[in-house]
């Protein structure tokens, strides 16, 4: 793959810790992420949030090659909206002599109120730079029922939001919802690169499948694994939990997640009665050990009340597990209705417990829709995500003025 030469500044809200001995940790998923954006890109810097101590738990080290290629530029690592502001003034002087050094600035919108794009976008118009402004998710949006403070700071970031992907050189969207969505019909510079993290070597074969789908027996089993917390729908999903249980139904659903709603799936497991039963379990390792978890239940449940495309969809596909999700712009663009999963409207909990007791008497129609996802991501692997990116990226680069 040909390299992009020029000086790339890319920025990211994934948080890194330097320990007493100068070594740097960040989440192992971001680890191998990172990797796979030096196979294109020659001088990268690398901007983020930096906090200086023992990394947490499951962190993994960036050393070595291809790391050591890396220039790290070290951000603030606030706590609070108070420490956000007072650190405002040097993440604005550290950016503005980051961007100077580049050619190409990368961003996305993370944080708040010290968000990376609303400070780099301006800069790097401003500098007149090449700017690249990229759509994963849009957590920022308010969720049904939302407090007023919470619709404010919404209403806020989606108009910054939209301001700085119009005025970017180049636009890139894990969806075409969001494309829709942020950009009019036609709008040129603007790509989809849909959210991928599996690897060719994970993705089963029909007849690893076939075998997997003919050693399952007993209750359907349905799994939720995800970040513990309201955008993924994890209210509704208990509640629907407690609608099923007033039914004849028998199934036994996972859990498997952390975050500030884990005691309430907790007590929701304790409350479980008759024939279903619902466990609740800590994250588990990406990669084989979440595979495995994966092949060993008969659907995954992705209740969504965001318009985000969790990587879990292709991580079921992958392993011919269909998927239950809502119908939002994100799934339903890889879940297609009747043939690899169903979908229900988001935040409808009656939709969401009819589907759940349709699975548990349909297991023969869930092998059927596991198998039909396979073809759907053979080649959609995360190194030919990044290839995409790679290509769509020079391109823009050698078509600008």
């Amino acid at each position: 793959m040909k390299l992009i030469t020029e000086p790339y500044l890319l920025l990211v809200s994934v948080p890194m810790t330097i320990d007493s001995e100068g070594r740097r940790y960040t989440d192992p998923l971001w680890v191998k992420d990172l990797a796979l954006h030096l196979e294109y890109i020659e001088n990268l810097a690398l901007a983020c949030a930096v906090s200086y101590g023992t990394p947490g738990d499951g962190a993994s080290p960036l050393v070595g090659p291809p790391f050591d290629r890396i220039e790290f530029v070290p951000l603030p690592a606030p706590r609070g909206r108070l420490g956000a502001l007072l650190a405002l003034p040097r993440a604005t002087a550290t950016l503005w002599r980051a961007i100077g050094k580049a050619g190409i600035v990368h961003t996305g919108f993370g944080g708040w109120p010290l968000n990376e794009g609303w400070i780099s976008c301006p800069i790097a118009k401003l500098r007149r730079k090449f700017l690249l402004t990229n759509i994963e998710s849009s957590f920022w949006r308010a969720e049904r029922g939302a407090s007023w403070h919470r619709r404010v700071r919404g209403f806020i970031a989606e108009i910054l939001n939209r301001c700085w992907v119009r005025a970017a050189d180049l636009r890139l969207f894990t969806s075409a919802d969001y494309l829709r969505d942020f950009l009019p019909p036609g709008a040129p510079r603007a790509h989809v690169t849909p959210a991928t993290w599996i690897d060719d070597e994970w993705v089963l074969s029909d007849a690893e499948a076939a075998s997997m789908w003919n050693s399952k027996s007993g209750p359907v089993r349905l799994l939720f694994a995800a970040r513990l917390v309201p955008q993924k729908g994890v209210a509704e999903l208990l509640e629907a939990v407690r609608t099923v249980v007033q039914t004849d139904t028998e199934l036994d659903l996972t859990v498997v997640g952390d975050g500030p709603l884990r005691d309430d799936c907790l007590q929701a497991s304790r409350e479980a009665t008759g024939r279903v039963r619902l466990s609740v379990q800590g994250p588990v390792p990406y990669g084989l050990p979440f595979y495995s978890l994966l092949r060993s239940h008969d659907a995954v449940l992705v209740p969504s009340l965001s318009d985000e495309q969790p990587r879990v969809l292709f991580d079921a596909l992958s392993q011919a597990v269909p998927v239950i999700g809502s119908d939002t712009g994100g799934i339903r663009e890889v879940v297609k209705p009747e043939e690899t999963g169903r979908l229900v409207p988001p935040g409808d909990v009656k939709s969401l417990a009819e589907a759940m007791i349709w699975a548990s008497r349909n297991r023969p129609t869930l092998r059927t829709m596991g198998l039909r996802g396979l073809d759907a991501v053979r080649g959609r692997t995360h190194r030919a995500m990044h290839r995409l990116r790679g290509e769509i990226i020079r391109q823009a680069l050698d078509e600008r003025q």
